[in-house]
């Protein structure tokens, strides 16, 4: 009996042996230890790699990306190797920030098993860098722009004398765009930008840009007396005044400019187009010695189809409105005939063509506009211009100072005409193509 009982006991106890064993197996094979020392190892603007410590009982990894705002996770990856300790997360944008977790994980009996949630760490691409231009388009005046960049907190701009930027001044920025004044003419300056965002308090930088030079602008203005030896251009421009827009009026805006820089100009205004608002435009004009001439009441009757009433009445809107006759006629669409030559003679205006076509009208763009300008310009010619967009202000903006500083003096058609011809003023009736052509069969 006693034998039996030791038999049975035996078994009892190889039983629970056996048990326990199998327990700590199942055991040991549903558990996997968590992922330790997970960092970011490297960072460029278009790629992260991140690093951790080897899992020994894992047959892999993932890797997830957590969204702060809503908490869930996102399951970007699967290294499916438990020795590559390692990922890189590839076309990711610059400046883009991240929140990222591994686990590990196995099988055990065709199921798997995760290792619990281990640390999240935050990971970025570094901000890319960018080009800049810099410019000085008014006297004193230092202006820098680039693009906007995504995902960046702000921008730090530096600007200095010395190439090396040694006593820099130091901008930090959330604008793209930057805006000096007061800076002493002529002075040239380095200028250079970077973009940053920020991780944990600390800003992260991107390279810097490529370095841009200018030179602060003087501000050159035109001698009040021309001098017929030095070269000698007309600005004209037709159908103003213009209206208000968008809380501007280009008519306004040219002569804003020309007022700066001592320059004039000769307006070629349609009567309809002078309303209560617009007004100011003409006193401006007189009182800044520019020329106003008539284009007409409208272009109801265009080309060769003007009429003599059409001249009389763009004269009596004109003349009601500033108090003054207009002084010189241009033909609309610059198509002479004898009825409008008899009628201007008759009101003693000669008539102005033109010799450089800025095209403005078309474009209705300011570099074009600029462009064609200066590129066709010649002593004595007259350039054709229209005051109603605001594209051809813009242009102008650029146009005057530049012509100014190639040693023009910008005046009005008829100063232009009779200073190019010893004193003599222009003939009533008779078209100028520019200071020594007359056409009158355009």
């Amino acid at each position: 009996m006693a034998k039996k009982i030791k038999i049975f006991t035996g078994i009892i106890i190889a039983c629970i042996v056996i048990g326990a064993c199998t327990a700590i197996i199942v055991v040991n094979g549903k558990s996997i230890d968590v992922v330790n020392s997970l960092e970011m190892a490297e960072s460029t603007s278009n790629s992260i790699s991140i690093k951790w410590s080897e899992v020994k009982n894992a047959e892999g990894y993932y890797i997830y990306s957590l969204d702060e705002k809503s908490g869930k996770s996102e399951k970007i990856a699967d290294v499916q190797d438990s020795t590559v300790c390692s990922y890189e997360l590839k076309n990711v944008e610059s400046g883009a920030i991240y929140k990222i977790r591994v686990t590990a994980y196995k099988f055990f009996n065709n199921k798997e098993y995760e290792s619990e949630e281990a640390q999240t760490i935050t990971v970025y691409a570094l901000p890319s860098a960018f080009a800049i231009s810099a410019a000085s388009p008014e006297e004193g005046i230092l202006t820098v722009k680039w693009e906007k960049q995504k995902n960046v907190a702000g921008y730090e701009l530096e600007y200095s004398k010395n190439k090396d930027f040694s006593d820099c001044i130091t901008k930090t920025l959330t604008k793209n765009s930057f805006k000096a004044e007061k800076l002493k003419p002529k002075d040239i300056y380095y200028v250079r930008a970077r973009s940053f965002i920020k991780i944990d308090d600390e800003n992260i930088y991107s390279e810097w840009s490529e370095v841009c030079k200018t030179e602060i602008k003087e501000k050159i203005v035109m001698p009040a007396n021309i001098d017929p030896n030095k070269p000698i251009v007309a600005l004209s421009f037709d159908d103003g005044p213009a209206y208000d827009q968008n809380g501007k009026n280009s008519t306004e805006e040219i002569l804003k400019v020309l007022e700066e820089y001592g320059a004039k100009a000769t307006f070629f205004m349609c009567g309809s187009r002078i309303a209560e608002s617009n007004k100011k435009c003409l006193k401006k004009e007189l009182e800044i010695g520019c020329e106003i001439g008539n284009h007409t009441y409208d272009h109801t009757h265009y080309g060769k189809s003007v009429t003599a009433n059409d001249i009389r009445k763009g004269s009596n809107a004109i003349k009601k409105a500033c108090g003054q006759n207009p002084t010189i006629f241009r033909c609309p669409g610059g198509m002479m005939t004898s009825t409008i030559q008899k009628e201007c003679e008759k009101e003693g205006m000669p008539i102005a063509y033109w010799s450089v076509d800025t095209e403005d009208w078309k474009s209705k763009n300011a570099n074009s506009v600029y462009k064609t300008a200066v590129k066709y310009v010649y002593d004595g010619s007259i350039i054709l211009m229209h005051d109603i967009y605001p594209s051809t202000a813009e242009a102008v903006k650029k146009i005057v100072p530049k012509l100014i500083e190639d040693g023009y003096q910008i005046v009005t058609v008829s100063e232009m005409l009779a200073v190019k011809n010893g004193g003599k003023a222009p003939k009533a009736g008779q078209q100028y193509i520019d200071y020594k052509t007359i056409n009158n069969n355009t």
